[in-house]
């Protein structure tokens, strides 16, 4: 296998502690930082975040560090996605990016092994570069749903897509969709299931947890985690937790769609940092989602123990099953509620799907998918 020691990620966007965005980008940055390979990310900022999200402006460039101290060098130029109608067949933000990433990558001043970018989008930027620069890329898919067709004409993908040597997939379901759509070959795509860092995410007392948090150590908890909007389901919960009085709730996130049912111990967003001790204190973890590529918040639940109740769509089958999970029709309130309340009264059910969700985690383990991605990318390069 050919040896790699610089990749650059083009990615949507980056985390910082004060914007924990993109967070399962910035953990596999780092596991592969870990190997010895050095990282350079472009992660472009949208104007919108500081002039109408009022987010503090980020430095065009900075130093990220690892646990481990290993140096990630950040490239955050300004773009403009809100440019949303076409120009010749293409979306003008998408130019305007695409415009804005190699502007960025022709600033680097050592020149990557390869590109690995997150998602398609990003991806035919990457493939842009590639072709000019004659550099292997690579792409990870993990999508909710692929919609590149939005910013990219047909012929400027295929052709942006010429210099692609592998695609990661993170799940069968986005290995599917990108077959369906034409943007890549089975050959060309391996499924490697999204993960989680079990040094940040694991395992404590719950009663230790509840503790520290002010939580009565005899009431039944439920914990969500993700935006609170339509596809994640924020609200489907709150009718179903109605069904349920007595039920206590955690909602980590935040969004348009805010819960106000009774019983909230909980709501709003946290360090992620801080999500290990509240999913903790919860005795199970409920997301009615509609729609995932591969959902990290059900793998960070399961590395703290909990059994999941979430959707029996397809995007769930490789990191869910009848041992550590019940899977519904998240659009189903009445069965998410009796879903719940079967939980509530049957312990021991509850216990056997907390040892298996542990036992699957322990499987998804971030240092074990960076190391089977750097495999993938030395043997395709």
């Amino acid at each position: 296998m050919k040896k790699i020691e610089h990749i650059c990620f083009i990615v949507p966007n980056y985390p910082t502690k004060n914007d924990p965005v993109y967070t399962f980008v910035r953990e596999l940055i780092c596991s592969i930082a870990d190997s010895g390979i050095k990282c350079t990310v472009i992660a472009p900022q949208s104007i919108t975040n500081f002039i109408i999200k009022r987010k503090r402006k980020r430095p065009y460039f900075w130093e990220d560090y690892n646990e481990n101290n290993y140096k990630i060098d950040i490239y955050q130029p300004i773009h403009a996605p809100f440019l949303n109608f076409k120009l010749k067949g293409s979306n003008l933000a998408g130019m305007i990016t695409q415009f804005t990433v190699v502007r960025t990558f022709n600033k680097i001043n050592q020149s990557p092994d390869t590109l690995y970018a997150h998602f398609w989008h990003s991806g035919v930027v990457a493939g842009h570069i590639g072709n000019n620069y004659n550099l292997p890329v690579f792409i990870a898919s993990g999508e909710s749903k692929i919609w590149v067709e939005k910013l990219y004409s047909k012929k400027k993908i295929l052709r942006s897509l010429e210099s692609v040597r592998g695609v990661i997939s993170v799940s069968r379901k986005n290995m599917l969709e990108s077959t369906s759509l034409g943007l890549a070959s089975r050959d060309k795509i391996k499924v490697i299931p999204n993960s989680v860092n079990n040094k940040v995410f694991y395992k404590m007392n719950k009663r230790e947890a509840r503790k520290k948090l002010g939580f009565a150590e005899e009431d039944f908890i439920v914990a969500f985690t993700g935006s609170f909007n339509y596809r994640k389901g924020v609200l489907r919960l709150e009718e179903a937790l109605k069904k349920n009085p007595g039920v206590k709730s955690l909602f980590i996130g935040s969004g348009e769609l805010v819960p106000q049912c009774e019983n909230i111990l909980f709501q709003g967003k946290l360090p992620h940092n801080q999500v290990v001790t509240y999913l903790n204190a919860a005795d199970i973890f409920v997301l009615p989602t509609l729609a995932e590529g591969c959902c990290n918040a059900i793998i960070e639940a399961m590395a703290c123990g909990l059994p999941i109740i979430s959707s029996n769509l397809s995007f769930n089958d490789d990191i869910l099953d009848d041992q550590n999970s019940i899977r519904v029709d998240s659009k189903n309130i009445d069965e998410l509620a009796k879903s719940i309340q079967y939980l509530k009264d049957n312990k021991d059910i509850r216990d056997r799907m907390a040892a298996s969700s542990l036992v699957k985690a322990k499987e998804l383990d971030i240092q074990n998918r960076s190391r089977k991605i750097v495999d993938f990318l030395r043997e395709n390069l």
